[in-house]
């Protein structure tokens, strides 16, 4: 990206970029103790474990383990649940909860101000970056080409930069378990697996065994490997991506009453999935619709395209897929099958996809969490067989949580909007133009659409130097004026510069500290910018508007999520201590016999071997 951002072309990063919202009805996690040191402080005795393996699953809010708990089959969630440790009051200590930060932050134990991945995207040195790729290496196998040569477009759920890039953990500035039991144990087996890229890449460090993701089938890059080893390749002979084609995503349970668990099939403000818009008629385009049932593609098509894999990832068969996948890995690998310790990350996207097209109170993310309670029951079933109970390490969390669909948040009488980001930050440039008598035309330096922002990569703004150079200010006071201003806007929550989020805040200030975990000073902006609880961005083009919900606020509904540990030597059941899901790095490394990772500041859970404390709140709608 070039120097200067103009507010015409900021829309299309804003649409891309912003992953900003605040809380619900979940409580704000206390302060959690931050001492690591050299050991990992855990109460659990002598353990030793072949496995360890970590199952995310993307935007899994914590409170869904607990509102939808009567209806958990007794092998996946609730065995969890019961033989393993359940942390009811685990959030994140940081701001900007995103896939990124949170795939980062879960294995290196800390937070975006030391790993450095402060969003899925952000701007540096002059140019917009993405948090997991990188133009040195390429796609293995390469990217396919259409029938003119050129490369085809292929779906994928993480974010594509504008220039061919593919996976690397290079911008992870702190080392993961991962990394220290490479360290320990040079023969030890570590892969990462996701339908995103940045899923599988960021939690397994710079040493893995194998970090794949899914775009028309499973990929890595060059950074990893020249070719993809056989059982990869023999995966795609088997053609089980093709399972799904011809079917339609229907109700999972058919004696349950969805509309009393979650909410109406058709709620305002849902949205469409996946869709291929015809370019000579588009009243014929397609979509997977907002309502049951789901079709995987366009009737008339007689083999996977486009929309068969974006439609296959925006719903339960993208878990399916890679529930697979990882089975295919254990088994061809061998993980946990000797006394040399294993890792395995597997992390869920589709429950992700799902949520942000129809949001959490709907129905399909009600279906998707039921199957992913399957999903569990069979990936523990086949680690007992594979590798043996007693022998293996789980735990079971999200990478951030999600915001209710603004118009239901109104129907409970919650103030919620759909904010237009783009006028509030046009509003903020006329502001400073007239507090520093700022006049630009054409044929001047600046030019006559100088913008005040160089960049605007929410909810970060970057100040332009060669602006704030014209008016003789120094960035600290531009900056200080912009969050001033901002702060007055009725849709902003709060505005920091980087100077306040430097200085700190007290303990009671649990926003801005959380913000402040967030700020990595060579990562992020002068300004960051948090609209008010409940409040989403939205389209500022009236023929597109804007449906779903998003997530990427400090508030507690993106922070909540759940925390279960299941291995030898846990009791079973729930915990009501404060933790974070950084401690599963302390967790892990004490159950493989390491140190904790260098930048690691949450440790093992006090009552993570204690007996349970109290059964689980119940919660009935």
């Amino acid at each position: 990206m070039r120097a200067h951002v103009a507010l015409a072309g900021l829309l299309a990063i804003l649409a891309g970029l912003w992953q900003l919202t605040p809380t619900a009805g979940i409580s704000v996690a206390g302060e959690i103790s931050q001492t690591v040191g050299g050991s990992s402080g855990s109460a659990v005795a002598n353990p030793k474990v072949r496995l360890a393996v970590l199952l995310v699953f993307d935007q899994l809010r914590g409170d869904f383990l607990e509102r939808w708990e009567p209806l958990w089959g007794p092998d996946g969630f609730r065995r969890l649940q019961q033989e393993g440790a359940w942390f009811i009051h685990c959030h994140y200590p940081y701001g900007v909860t995103t896939t990124g930060p949170g795939h980062a932050s879960i294995l290196t134990g800390t937070c975006p101000d030391r790993h450095g991945i402060v969003n899925n995207n952000w701007y540096e040195d002059g140019e917009e970056v993405y948090c997991a790729t990188s133009s040195r290496y390429r796609l293995v196998p390469a990217v396919p080409k259409d029938s003119k040569g050129n490369e085809a477009e292929t779906p994928s759920p993480a974010a594509k930069p504008r220039v061919p890039q593919a996976g690397t953990p290079d911008r992870l500035l702190a080392e993961t378990v991962a990394d220290v039991l490479r360290s320990a144990h040079p023969a030890a087996k570590i892969f990462g697996l996701s339908l995103k890229d940045r899923s599988a890449i960021l939690p397994v460090g710079r040493r893995p065994d194998g970090a794949y993701w899914f775009t028309q089938r499973f990929v890595t890059s060059t950074y990893y490997a020249e070719r993809l080893p056989e059982w990869v390749e023999a995966f795609e002979r088997h053609q089980v991506v093709q399972r799904w084609f011809g079917q339609s995503w229907e109700r999972y349970r058919k004696d349950i009453d969805y509309t009393r668990w979650s909410g109406p099939d058709d709620q305002e403000g849902e949205g469409i999935g996946a869709r291929v818009t015809a370019a000579k008629d588009p009243a014929r385009g397609w979509s997977q619709g907002r309502t049951f049932p789901h079709p995987l593609h366009p009737p008339q098509r007689r083999a996977p395209g486009r929309e068969y894999y974006e439609a296959l990832a925006n719903s339960p068969f993208g878990n399916e897929l890679l529930a697979e996948f990882a089975k295919a890995c254990i088994t061809a690998e061998k993980l946990g099958s000797d006394d040399i310790p294993d890792l395995l990350v597997i992390s869920f996207s589709s429950n992700d996809l799902v949520g942000h097209t129809w949001g959490p109170d709907s129905q399909e993310v009600l279906d998707i969490t039921l199957r992913s309670d399957r999903i569990v029951a069979d990936l523990l079933q086949f680690l007992d067989a594979q590798v043996g109970r007693g022998k293996y390490l789980l735990a079971l969390t999200a990478d951030h949580g999600i915001c209710p669909l603004p118009e239901v948040s109104r129907q409970r009488q919650i103030y919620a909007q759909r904010v237009e980001v783009r006028r509030l930050l046009e509003q903020t440039q006329e502001h400073l133009n007239r507090v520093y008598a700022l006049k630009t035309e054409e044929g001047s330096a600046l030019g006559r659409r100088a913008s005040w922002f160089e960049a605007v990569s929410l909810p970060w703004l970057y100040l332009n130097p060669r602006v704030v150079a014209a008016v003789g200010k120094s960035r600290e006071e531009v900056a200080q004026e912009t969050a001033r201003f901002l702060n007055e806007q009725a849709e902003v929550y709060r505005a920091w510069t980087r100077k306040e989020l430097v200085q700190g805040f007290p303990a009671t200030e649990t926003v801005g500290r959380r913000m402040a975990r967030s700020f990595h000073p060579h990562r992020c902006g002068d300004v960051v910018i948090v609209l008010k609880p409940y409040c989403l961005p939205r389209s500022s083009n009236p023929a597109t508007p804007s449906t779903g919900t998003t997530h990427g606020a400090p508030f507690s509904y993106d922070t909540h999520v759940p925390l279960l540990v299941y291995g030898p030597g846990i009791a079973g059941g729930v915990r009501h201590e404060a933790t974070t899901p950084q401690a599963i790095a302390a967790i892990f490394a004490h159950y493989l016999g390491l140190r904790p990772p260098q930048q690691a500041e949450f440790p093992v859970p006090k009552t993570l071997a204690a007996k349970p404390g109290g059964s689980a709140p119940r919660h009935s709608r």
